[in-house]
């Protein structure tokens, strides 16, 4: 990926689209650009190669949307962010095959609630490399507890259909995002005492 990276920097240096003072900020965009794409690529293939694309697609843009606004833990590297993204899409996947009718609506009751209190209690989480300010920490507060809030009615309209496999979906990228926020801040708490 950084020959990559290298080529096309070079080439937008050269035909004068970024000046070398923006360089390293449009090589760090450009960087998370690719990563994003590739995992994205590997959902979509693991989600036909599983027969579980709507499901699949639920889980992504509920955990997008929850992730986006609380923050949480980040991994250290690409490879490690691209390692836990499939482990966590292949754990959500597992589940939905080996969990199935009301048994499925019991466990996303767990991980729905579960979830929202970690969330309710703890987002936003930010990172040391991009702290938050005041104001934005009252944003991301407001927007995590709407996203969170839009995702609960989400996950009661598929238990009320009783599409128990969306729900779950649903309560997983809720769960998720609340583990990883409280993963974000005892990795914070670690990182301010050393």
């Amino acid at each position: 990926m950084e020959k990559l990276l290298d080529q096309v920097m070079k080439k937008l240096l050269d035909r004068g689209f970024v000046d070398d003072e923006n360089a390293e900020i449009v090589r760090y965009g450009l960087e998370l650009l690719i990563m994003k794409t590739i995992i994205s690529a590997v959902m979509i293939a693991t989600a036909i190669i599983t027969q579980s694309v709507p499901e699949v697609m639920v889980f992504t843009l509920s955990y997008a949307l929850l992730r986006g606004c609380c923050g949480g833990y980040h991994a250290d590297s690409r490879i490690v962010c691209f390692i836990l993204s499939m482990f966590l899409l292949s754990a959500v996947i597992s589940a939905i095959k080996l969990i199935g009718g009301i048994a499925a609506f019991f466990t996303s009751i767990g991980f729905i609630c579960m979830g929202i209190v970690l969330i309710f209690s703890l987002a936003p989480v930010d990172t040391p490399n991009k702290p938050f300010d005041i104001t934005e920490r009252q944003v991301f507060r407001k927007r995590s507890i709407f996203i969170s809030c839009a995702a609960l009615i989400l996950w009661t309209v598929f238990a009320v259909f009783r599409l128990y496999n969306f729900s779950l979906t649903v309560s997983a990228a809720v769960f998720i995002t609340g583990l990883l926020l409280a993963a974000g801040r005892h990795s914070n708490r670690k990182g301010a005492a050393t």
